[in-house]
């Protein structure tokens, strides 16, 4: 019992000492803890559109500007409601993709919004 009393005053202590040499180090961990969760919850919120990048990529055959295009247009799913409106349902003029290229990922992104219910 001693042990975890002793335990407990010692990470109280690491939480609350504004020292430098403890803070700094303290304040690193937290903010990994907090990138790790929020990098974590991103990829399930994104799920839809995680998959429909893998699709686009198994299908087209693309440059590397059109990957890193489809990388950020498609990065989330409300990313990817906003593309397929734009270009797919609105008809605007894309740079990346036109054509038979750009019809197969409308298809692909409709299909990832229907699966998800968005």
């Amino acid at each position: 019992m001693k042990k975890y009393l002793i335990l407990v005053v010692v990470i109280l202590a690491l939480f609350t000492i504004d020292h430098p040499k403890i803070k700094e180090p303290r304040e690193q961990m937290i903010q990994y803890g907090v990138d790790l969760l929020g990098d974590t919850s991103k990829a399930q919120y994104s799920l839809a559109a995680k998959l429909a990048r893998q699709q686009i990529n198994k299908e087209l055959t693309l440059t590397e500007s059109e990957q890193d295009y489809i990388m950020s247009a498609l990065s989330t799913n409300e990313k990817m409601k906003v593309f397929h409106l734009k270009f797919c349902e609105g008809n605007e003029l894309n740079m990346y993709f036109y054509g038979p290229k750009l019809l197969t990922v409308c298809e692909i992104a409709a299909g990832s919004l229907r699966e998800a219910g968005l």
